[in-house]
C-alpha cells in the first residue's frame, strides 16, 4: 500500500509542478521560443524536485504527518530555491536577457503555494484511503473530489460554446468586414512603462484597419497605464488623434465592452487582439448587446506560452464571465 501510495504522490507533483510552472511563468515575457518556454519554466523545477526528493526520501509515508510534512517543505524550499538559480542561467543563455529579481521571488511563491497545499490534500487522501473503518470520511473526500471533478468539466462549457459560436466571425485585417470602431485591449506594460510586444502588435493592427478604411475610430481600452502607453503608440504610428478614444476603465474584457455601448455609444465594433482571446471577447460583447467581429493578430504563433497554459486561462476567464454576465442579467 505505502509503494503504492508513493509512486500516486511522486506521479502527482510531477504533474503539480509542471502545471503550476507552466501557469505561473513568462506572464507577459512574449518570447518567441517553445523551447525557452519548457526548458527554463519547467524543466529546472522537475530535476530539482526529483533528485532532491529522492535523496531526502520525501516520501516516506511511514512518517508521522508533521515530520512527513517539514521534511517535504525544507526539501521543496531547497529545490525550487536551486531551480530558479538555474532559471537565471538557461535564461540568460538563450536569451542573454535576466528576469527581474523580484518576479523570480514572487513566482518562487506562488508555485511553493500550490506545491504545499496539494502536499497536505495527497497526504490526507492517503490517510483516509488507508483506514477503511472511516468510512464517512472516506464518502466526503471522495464526495469533494467528485464536485470539484464536476466542477471543472462544467467550465469548459462557456469556453466550447464561444470557439464553436464566434470562430467564423474572426477574421484577419485583410478579410475584415467594415465596422464603426476598433476596440483595442490592453495588454501588459513594463514597470518603466514600455509596452508589450502584443499590445504594440494590437494597436498596429488598429493602424492598419484605419488606413484600409474598415473603421472610423479606435478606442483604447484598459488601465490608466495601458491606455497611457496605447496612446503614444498610436501617436508614434501616425494616427489623427481626433479618430482615437481613451477608455481608462477597461480593467477587464467585459468592463472594455460594456464602456464601449454605455459611454462611448458604438454598437458595431471590431475587437483586436489574439485570435486565443477573442473568442471570449466575442462573447462578452454579444452578451451587452453589441455586434461585434474579431480581427487576429499575426504575432499569435511567435508567443512563447504553451497552448495548455493559453487556453486553460481562457477557459477559467471564459468561465468567470459567464457566472459574471448572468449576475448582470438577475440584477437588471
Amino acid at each position: 500500500m505505502n509503494k503504492a501510495a508513493s509512486r500516486a504522490m511522486f506521479l502527482g507533483d510531477l504533474v503539480i509542478i509542471t502545471i503550476s510552472a507552466l501557469l505561473l511563468i513568462f506572464r507577459s515575457s512574449y518570447e518567441p521560443k517553445l523551447l525557452f518556454d519548457i526548458s527554463v519554466a519547467v524543466v529546472p523545477f522537475l530535476l530539482m524536485w526529483i533528485v532532491l526528493a529522492w535523496v531526502g526520501n520525501a516520501y516516506d509515508l511511514s512518517l508521522p504527518m508533521r515530520e512527513f510534512m517539514k521534511r517535504n517543505i525544507l526539501l521543496w524550499f531547497t529545490s525550487i530555491s536551486i531551480a530558479q538559480m538555474s532559471r537565471f542561467v538557461l535564461k540568460y543563455l538563450i536569451s542573454s536577457t535576466i528576469s527581474n529579481a523580484v518576479w523570480i521571488a514572487i513566482e518562487a511563491i506562488g508555485i511553493s503555494i500550490l506545491f504545499i497545499l496539494w502536499k497536505y490534500g495527497s497526504y490526507f487522501l492517503y490517510k483516509v484511503s488507508s483506514h477503511p473503518e472511516k468510512q464517512m470520511a472516506k464518502r466526503v473526500t471522495w464526495s469533494f473530489a467528485l464536485a470539484i471533478f464536476i466542477v471543472g468539466i462544467l467550465s469548459l462549457f462557456p469556453f466550447a460554446y464561444s470557439v464553436l459560436r464566434y470562430s467564423e466571425h474572426i477574421y484577419s485585417v485583410e478579410n475584415s468586414p467594415t465596422a464603426e470602431a476598433a476596440l483595442v485591449l490592453g495588454a501588459g506594460v513594463w514597470p518603466d512603462g514600455t509596452p508589450s510586444i502584443v499590445l504594440s502588435d494590437r494597436v498596429q493592427v488598429a493602424r492598419d484597419l484605419y488606413e484600409k478604411g474598415k473603421i472610423r475610430y479606435i478606442v483604447l481600452s484598459g488601465s490608466n497605464q495601458e491606455t497611457e502607453s496605447m496612446l503614444q503608440l498610436a501617436e508614434a504610428f501616425g494616427l489623427d488623434s481626433n479618430i482615437l478614444v481613451l477608455d481608462i476603465f477597461g480593467e477587464s474584457t467585459l468592463d472594455s465592452c460594456i464602456n464601449m455601448i454605455q459611454d462611448h455609444g458604438f454598437s458595431n465594433i471590431a475587437v483586436i487582439s489574439q485570435k486565443f482571446h477573442l473568442f471570449r471577447a466575442l462573447y462578452l460583447c454579444d452578451s451587452v448587446g453589441i455586434q461585434s467581429i474579431g480581427i487576429h493578430s499575426d504575432l499569435e504563433a511567435q508567443l512563447p506560452e504553451t497552448i495548455l497554459r493559453r487556453y486553460l486561462r481562457e477557459v477559467v476567464a471564459t468561465a468567470a464571465g459567464f457566472i459574471h454576465i448572468q449576475a448582470l442579467r438577475v440584477r437588471q
